[in-house]
């Protein structure tokens, strides 16, 4: 018997190991590297911020941040029943401090009353032409609860709650005044001069992902608190994109 054959075989053997060595490689060297992701949970009226800030972090760390927006009751709520955020942005004080969890306030937002496309003042709203006054649900949103507290201290909220439409959140009041389908609203703005109260911000440590700890030190000392970067008239906003922010109004009483 030829050794010849036998030569060839082993060299179609060796061609084929080495073929299906390279694939395999190929296909589990590319599984063992996943970027890691690291989850922000951001109260909306921070998410435009919270958002240039990812993508700063994301320029110069080996990660990918993912921001989940939202009211900050309904974020709380969540990271109670256990959703795996690693870092919380909350428009308050108080429910980051019953996490029990390492916080900080990172500076403060305001609150204040636009009608149509200007900034206007509470004596506005009891106007007859204004039926329909947006406002951020007070039981999950920050905002909306410094408006019902606003207008408690006046006298005014039995007067004009009639007139409430009550929106998930702040960003999504704002954006019902913006397009429209609102007379007037309770919005977060940039122009102190025109504040009807202050909210503040809070930055809340969920996790102990060596990233997560890097972000959340740079949301103390980079972080830009104002809601807008536009300091004349109404504000502009646009819907936050994979949040949970919606344009559509929710006329429910909450």
């Amino acid at each position: 018997m030829s050794f010849w054959p036998r030569i060839n075989a082993d060299k179609h053997r060796l061609k084929f190991s080495a073929f299906i060595g390279v694939h395999l490689w190929l296909l589990f060297g590319s599984l063992s590297y996943a970027q890691e992701t690291i989850t922000v949970a951001v109260a909306s009226s921070f998410y435009s911020q919270a958002q240039h800030i990812s993508e700063q972090f994301e320029a110069t760390h080996d990660v990918k941040v993912r921001l989940v927006s939202g009211a900050t009751g309904r974020l709380f709520n969540q990271i109670k029943q256990g959703a795996p955020f690693d870092i919380w942005i909350a428009a308050e004080t108080e429910r980051p401090a019953l996490l029990h969890r390492e916080h900080k306030r990172m500076g403060e937002a305001y609150l204040g009353i636009q009608v149509g496309k200007k900034l206007s003042n509470v004596e506005a709203l009891q106007k007859n032409s204004i039926q329909h006054i947006a406002i951020a649900n007070p039981d999950v949103a920050p905002f909306g609860l410094a408006a019902k507290a606003m207008l408690q201290s006046q006298g005014l909220w039995e007067l004009l709650k009639p007139k409430l439409v009550y929106a998930q959140n702040a960003m999504q009041a704002a954006m019902m005044v913006n397009q429209g389908l609102i007379d007037a609203g309770f919005v977060p703005i940039a122009d102190k001069t025109h504040a009807l109260a202050t909210v503040p911000y809070v930055a809340v440590l969920l996790s102990h992902k060596p990233n997560a700890q890097l972000f959340y030190q740079v949301l103390g000392s980079e972080v830009s608190t104002s809601p807008s970067k536009q300091s004349h008239s109404a504000t502009k906003v646009a819907p936050p994109k994979g949040s949970e922010a919606s344009a559509s109004p929710n006329y429910n009483k909450p």
